[in-house]
């Protein structure tokens, strides 16, 4: 079993932060026209939700939130954006709409199968998790282990690194950092599912490296894709698989969907 079966770091950490995190914007009022002549924005109740044949589990993250889609292992940082009538759009980090809140609470699932949304519905509450850690051993497992899974599914060998000042660091670090690795090797995985994603990526890509840095950003030097990631920002500090897709895909001019 590998790291990433064994651990998924990001949803621990992430639940267990977003249950210890209060709701910013919990209001008393249940009354639509207090909300609406008051402007606020709708409440978005954490939980599990169920929306035709799509789960997914949501949380508060300070003035963020966090979604984790289905059985799949990623957390998304989820950013709040007032729309019509008091309510709320969460996006990705990429731009795209994830979720839109009605000024009554009511929420609507938006997914590349449904772009049109799907109505959830609240089925239960948020489970409780413990705060994962990552050690120097699970990094460097890890880092060959991403390899081993791009060249079973994909074909495709890149060489995974990070920078040492990063496997010096301490455990939270790691975490994230090992967030950003998985999340990388997913956004490499959704271009290379494309004729025209697998030619740009093999063509200019051959090694992938973690590094910290001042917002999470991707740029080439030379054959190496560079990734970086913000220990200091917790979770918003890394980029999801969607938002390195998206960004890598305008860097070799490969078009992907936010």
């Amino acid at each position: 079993m590998t790291l990433r079966e064994a651990i998924p770091v990001c949803l621990l950490l992430a639940l267990s932060q977003a249950v210890a995190v209060p709701q910013a914007l919990a209001q008393t009022d249940s009354s639509m026209s207090a909300r609406l002549s008051a402007e606020r924005l709708s409440d978005v109740q954490p939980g599990e939700y169920n929306a035709g044949d799509q789960d997914f589990i949501l949380g508060a993250y300070g003035d963020k939130y966090l979604m984790r889609l289905g059985p799949g292992r990623e957390c998304y940082v989820l950013y709040a954006d007032r729309a019509g009538l008091g309510g709320r759009v969460l996006k990705y980090d990429s731009g795209a709409t994830a979720l839109k809140v009605s000024v009554w609470g009511g929420i609507t699932l938006y997914t590349h199968d449904a772009p049109g949304g799907m109505p959830a519905t609240r089925v239960g509450d948020l489970p409780a998790m413990p705060p994962a850690a990552v050690t120097v051993a699970q990094l460097n497992e890890a880092l060959a282990d991403e390899t081993r899974h791009l060249a079973y599914i994909a074909r495709y060998t890149p060489r995974f690194t990070m920078d040492p000042a990063i496997l010096s660091g301490d455990d939270s670090a790691h975490a994230l950092a090992f967030d950003t690795l998985i999340n990388t090797e997913a956004g490499l995985e959704k271009l290379l599912s494309t004729n025209a994603g697998r030619n740009a990526v093999t063509r200019r890509i051959d090694t992938v490296r973690i590094i910290e840095g001042s917002k999470p950003t991707i740029r080439l030097s030379g054959r190496t894709l560079l990734v970086s990631f913000v220990p200091a920002n917790g979770l918003a500090g890394r980029a999801s698989s969607r938002a390195i897709a998206f960004a890598l895909g305008k860097l070799l001019s490969v078009e992907q969907p936010a």
